[in-house]
């Protein structure tokens, strides 16, 4: 039995169809950053391989699971990268989890080739290149139908030409999306930091990417976070001179140069607000 370990975004989940459509007899858990260790550690023993993909343990959790169990490493963040001798590593920040994923099972002797432009779609949406019409609307899709759905949707149908169905769905969204940017203008608050560097912060709950990206070109931020209290993430975009994660590997977290996010136990002033209240 196979477990697999991956992110619980768009890349993290085209890893997952893959790894599926490959192998009958997997458990696939999406995590994030914080999970990955603990679960790791406290599951690996029930199984005999363990594939990580788009996400990255620490060196502690493969200095513990060392000997045990055989481990594929499949990432492209830049932070995992001094992790490759751990395992049968795929490392390459230049493409997509799932462009590795699929690199790692064609050498393995399996037929993905109805699933190329698939992970196509996914890289382009990944490395934010944008250069195909439909990338923006994949990762909409994923929004809209959830992990399980999403992938259930591509094990079965491995096109990435959306149905009358999908279509319909992803209008009534876009239409969303231009309400909900247009909203985050009013919403976001900017800051100076201690290099003088303009930034913004919002809480939002989806559409990492597309917000973060929209506010810095609209309100010509360096960087922004993202915050998300409900699911206790914060995601950071940049223009492509700042570095944020950085800020991302200080809190626990990883990523990307200009895209990158940690999770959080901090309760955002709710505490100090109902003591202002007096309720509490």
């Amino acid at each position: 039995m196979i477990l697999h370990v991956t992110h619980n975004d768009l890349d993290g989940v085209g890893c997952a169809i893959l790894v599926k459509r490959c192998y009958d007899f997997v458990d696939t858990y999406y995590l994030n950053y914080d999970d990955v260790d603990s679960f790791i550690q406290n599951n690996y023993a029930n199984y005999e391989q363990l594939i990580i993909s788009d996400i990255s343990p620490s060196e502690e959790t493969f200095k513990y699971i060392e000997n045990h169990i055989e481990v594929v490493f499949i990432d492209h963040h830049k932070t995992s990268l001094h992790l490759g001798g751990y395992a049968l590593s795929y490392l390459d920040t230049t493409v997509s989890a799932t462009y590795l994923t699929m690199k790692w099972l064609e050498e393995s002797g399996f037929d993905l080739s109805e699933y190329h432009d698939f992970v196509d779609c996914v890289n382009d949406f990944d490395m934010w290149h944008l250069k195909r019409d439909d990338s923006l609307k994949m990762n909409m899709l994923f929004t809209i139908l959830g992990l399980d759905r999403f992938r259930e949707r591509f094990l079965n149908n491995p096109s990435t030409k959306f149905t009358e169905v999908e279509l319909l769905l992803l209008d009534l969204e876009s239409e969303s999306l231009d309400k909900y940017l247009k909203n985050a203008e009013k919403q976001v608050k900017t800051f100076v930091d201690k290099n003088n560097r303009k930034f913004g912060a919002i809480f939002a709950e989806k559409y990492s990417s597309e917000l973060g990206n929209h506010l810095i070109k609209t309100l010509d931020f360096e960087y922004i976070f993202i915050i998300n209290p409900q699911r206790g993430k914060v995601s950071m975009r940049s223009k492509p001179d700042f570095d944020v994660s950085e800020i991302a590997v200080k809190n626990g977290g990883g990523g990307h140069k200009n895209a990158a996010g940690f999770s959080t136990n901090y309760d955002f002033g709710l505490n100090q607000f109902l003591k202002n209240l007096g309720v509490c």
